[in-house]
């Protein structure tokens, strides 16, 4: 019998929590800019749970479930690495997905954490996926964008909401794992949060329809973040990408932020990693997901 107690996250787990994360970024990192602020956003999507051994909270974790795919997360304190807390977590957090009717369930871990992707491997989970978190840090005013002909560009105003949705799901539709978010959570999730800033957003129009835009955040991870930069498929590569993210930039730079990042897709089919890295980011740290199927 494991020595080992599960039970949900309550608010009152949050300072402890936020610690351990902290404190797993730091080592295998050597810094972390994460806040609890930024866990108790996830909170809002995601199942929280912790494990403790005794008194001590050791390890945490969280469950969501979109349709049938599941999707695990766990985290391990540094000072009970090699205890079985990553496999009785894997273990647990599967088994709750799989009573609620999961499929498939999928578990990201850093890309340096071999020692995590050994143990998913053991547990019947195969890589199917990398991610990387870029930055970049300016060093002077950036380039203004260059807009293509034909286009339209204005600030983001709340009364333009559905229809900019509207455009985001559009163009994510074909992006790997990209499951459709209903309106209202979209919108509770990035217009009713407490760090909303329209002046950082950007809208781009050809006639009357959106069909490019920017959601940005003050900071996120201790940068000011880019949290969604994108172009509908028939607007692609006609260089909206890259006058949007030199949008981005010139913003923060005037908001008097000089480091941004963003997170992006390694194996992405639209070569956004690669306007990325022409403009002058570098990957700060990766991810890999794995998955394993439980049907």
């Amino acid at each position: 019998m494991s020595s080992f107690r599960r039970r949900p996250a309550e608010a009152s787990d949050a300072t402890a929590v936020t610690e351990l994360v902290r404190a797993l970024d730091v080592a295998f990192l050597g810094a972390s800019e994460y806040t609890q602020a930024e866990l108790e956003e996830e909170w809002e999507d995601a199942e929280p749970w912790v494990v403790h051994a005794g008194a001590e909270l050791v390890g945490y974790g969280t469950v969501e479930l979109r349709g049938d795919a599941g999707r695990s997360d766990g985290y391990v304190h540094p000072r009970h690495t090699g205890r079985g807390v990553g496999r009785y977590l894997v273990d647990e957090l599967e088994a709750e997905l799989r009573a609620r009717g999961a499929a498939r369930v999928q578990n990201a871990t850093l890309l340096v954490d071999g020692g995590a992707h050994s143990l998913l491997r053991a547990r019947g989970y195969d890589e199917v996926r990398r991610f990387s978190q870029m930055r970049i840090d300016l060093e002077g005013a950036p380039a203004p964008p260059v807009w293509p002909d034909g286009v339209a560009v204005s600030g983001f105003d709340v009364h333009d909401a559905r229809e900019f949705h509207a455009a985001y799901e559009a163009a994510f539709a074909d992006h790997w794992g990209h499951h459709r978010t209903p309106f209202a959570k979209w919108r509770r999730a990035n217009v009713e949060r407490p760090d909303f800033s329209p002046h950082l957003w950007t809208v781009v129009r050809a006639g009357d329809r959106i069909v490019a835009g920017t959601i940005c955040l003050p900071e996120r991870n201790g940068v000011a973040w880019v949290s969604r930069l994108f172009t509908v498929q028939d607007w692609r590569r006609r260089g909206l990408g890259e006058a949007l993210l030199h949008d981005a930039f010139g913003k923060f730079w005037r908001d008097g932020r000089r480091a941004v990042g963003l997170g992006v897709d390694a194996e992405s089919t639209t070569g956004a990693n690669r306007l990325y890295e022409r403009a002058g980011m570098h990957v700060s740290f990766g991810a890999v997901v794995f998955e394993k199927e439980l049907r």
